[in-house]
């Protein structure tokens, strides 16, 4: 049960760093890509993870709540609440000082963002990948419409 909740407080933390990281990360030269401003009201929002049943409720004043599934966010119960920052690039995102997630986004959409989950304790024989700031996972975030 703890590691349960361990696991869906990381998740909690990767969602609001990767809001953050977002918010303020720029885009490429490609037109359709939203801009810095366009990113804030697009990371705010519910969201699914892939992959996962949780439930992300991100909202604009750096707090949100994740649930373990769909069933629970529609019940809005047992849901744990986390608050998120952004700085130069990374979304940080914590569950009560419990646990914090490190993250930056991949690529963004209107309905789905692709995170890349830091963890310093990852290595290449876990299944990460590696880039210039350390070992990641993929965490896909898609826009949860039910």
């Amino acid at each position: 049960m703890k590691h349960k909740f361990l696991h869906l407080q990381s998740l909690v933390s990767v969602a609001l760093c990767i809001i953050m990281a977002m918010t303020f990360t720029g885009c490429s030269d490609n037109d359709e890509e939203p801009t810095g401003d366009e990113l804030t009201s697009i990371i705010v929002g519910v969201w699914a993870q892939d992959g996962d049943n949780d439930i992300f409720v991100v909202n604009a004043n750096g707090t949100g709540e994740v649930y373990g599934s769909p069933e629970l966010y529609e019940q809005k119960k047992d849901g744990a609440s986390f608050v998120w920052t952004y700085k130069d690039g990374w979304v940080k995102a914590g569950i009560a000082g419990v646990q914090e997630e490190e993250m930056r986004a991949e690529s963004v959409s209107k309905n789905k963002i692709v995170w890349r989950r830091y963890d310093k304790e990852a290595s290449t024989d876990d299944g990460y990948e590696k880039d210039a700031f350390g070992y990641y996972e993929l965490w896909i975030w898609e826009r949860y419409t039910k």
